[in-house]
């Protein structure tokens, strides 16, 4: 689930991003680069917290 909300908030916040960045540069929107662009911000989020649970920097945050 948490995967999901990831998606989303990526997709909504990569959009704004280019959406603005575009406007300023005066080029047309590209609501597929953008939404590429936040499907593969996902993808590297997913990476990293695989990676963290692989080296158990989870496990150390939950000592506390």
């Amino acid at each position: 689930m948490r995967y999901l909300v990831t998606l989303f908030w990526a997709i909504l916040l990569s959009n704004t991003a280019i959406f603005i960045i575009s406007a300023v540069d005066g080029v047309p929107f590209n609501a597929m680069l953008a939404t590429a662009f936040g499907v593969v911000i996902t993808i590297f989020i997913v990476l990293l917290d695989t990676l963290n649970r692989d080296m158990g920097i989870s496990d150390v945050a939950q000592e506390k």
